[in-house]
């Protein structure tokens, strides 16, 4: 949560005005080269990265489909294989019909028809991301510059182009995002490329499409997320920095538990325990939760646990996040958020946070996150 701004990614966004949705819509077309039988039509909530499957079809000889999709309100869907690791087409449900025809094995890769949105999503991607690869490529080049040793003056040419493209693909995904008569291909767009802006700039273009789309309450609530980060921004920079926990020993901490049971952390002692700090706001720590999961699931049996500790401030919020998430562990909060007696005791600045206590009570992890917390645990419950 350093960060002041987030990348959107695919999100789910109410509509208001003329972009109101139908309650039905229908996407069929032929998609060839498929190698599987099955296609899905998948929608992906707001802060989540788990797709929601809509429908499905079995793909006939010829290679047509027909998928039925239902929703209140406009949002983003993608069709993609079983199995497949990304989507082939991605649609918006501003129309009844839509139709995509799609070759996997041809660089142009669908063609979407019926859905103004769609299209302009899909021209947009396309040249949002033949201007990023030329970028990459500035980037590669620099590199390589780099380690053959070119003078100084070589390299401050190739920044130079670098910046420049970085103005031109900062222009045309604004230019795109001020002129869209769309709010899920503008947001999307402002979310995909959010780190090409500064922090001021993401913001004055979140607030445009605010303005654009008043009563919007999918674009509300990613506003209100953003200007939470910001705040929190802002508190943590007057934060001290976090304690070095590692050899320490742990402090007691007393919460209450989702039903108001006062829980203790050393209550966990005698075995390994993860105390890890997160919150149903925080998108990192969402995005998080799975790899925590995974490893509660593969350690929970060598005489490990977890002990979750939310910086929630609505109780509905958090216990809808443990159901989704799966958090099958203890939970407490105080439902205090940064005023939780947890971040005065443990004394951190940013979630997500965690620390790994051993048998005794003394903390031997930090920070552990991805690929890092399954090492630690593969080494000490051996």
């Amino acid at each position: 949560m350093r960060k002041i701004f987030f990348s959107i990614s695919i999100v789910v966004i109410l509509l208001a005005c003329k972009h109101e949705a139908k309650n039905e819509f229908v996407v069929s077309g032929k998609v060839k080269n498929a190698g599987e039988k099955i296609v899905y039509l998948q929608e992906t909530p707001l802060g989540s990265g788990e797709r929601i499957v809509e429908d499905s079809s079995v793909i006939a000889d010829d290679g047509s489909f027909h998928l039925k999709g239902r929703g209140t309100e406009e949002s983003l869907f993608s069709l993609s294989l079983k199995n497949a690791s990304y989507p082939f087409a991605f649609v918006i449900n501003d129309a009844s019909k839509i139709t995509v025809n799609a070759d996997l094995k041809s660089p142009s890769g669908y063609v979407v028809s019926g859905s103004a949105a769609s299209k302009s999503l899909k021209e947009f991607s396309l040249n949002a991301s033949n201007q990023w690869a030329k970028l990459y490529s500035i980037g590669q080049e620099m590199d390589s510059l780099k380690k053959i040793g070119v003078p100084d003056s070589v390299l401050i040419n190739e920044n130079n182009k670098g910046m420049y493209q970085v103005g031109e693909l900062r222009n045309y995904v604004s230019t795109f995002i001020k002129s869209s008569s769309d709010p899920i291909t503008s947001v999307w767009a402002l979310g995909t490329y959010s780190q090409i802006f500064t922090a001021e700039d993401y913001q004055a273009l979140l607030n445009g499409i605010v303005s654009k789309f008043p009563g919007h309450k999918g674009i509300a609530a990613i506003k209100e997320m953003s200007d939470r980060q910001v705040a929190l921004s802002k508190q943590k920079n007057k934060a001290p920095e976090e304690v070095k926990w590692i050899g320490k020993q742990a402090p007691e901490l007393l919460l209450p538990d989702i039903n108001g049971k006062q829980i203790s952390l050393s209550s966990f002692k005698g075995k390994y325990v993860l105390v890890d700090f997160w919150a149903s706001w925080c998108l990192p720590c969402r995005r998080e939760n799975p790899n925590v999961v995974q490893a509660y699931n593969k350690y929970k049996n060598k005489n490990f646990t977890i002990l979750g500790v939310s910086l929630d401030k609505e109780k509905g919020d958090w216990l809808d996040a443990i159901e989704s998430d799966k958090l099958a562990w203890t939970q407490v909060s105080d439902l205090q958020e940064w005023n939780s007696v947890a971040v005065s005791t443990f004394n951190f600045n940013g979630i997500p946070f965690n620390v790994l206590i051993d048998p005794d009570g003394k903390i031997i992890g930090q920070s552990l996150r991805g690929g890092e917390l399954d090492e630690k645990l593969a080494e000490v419950l051996k």
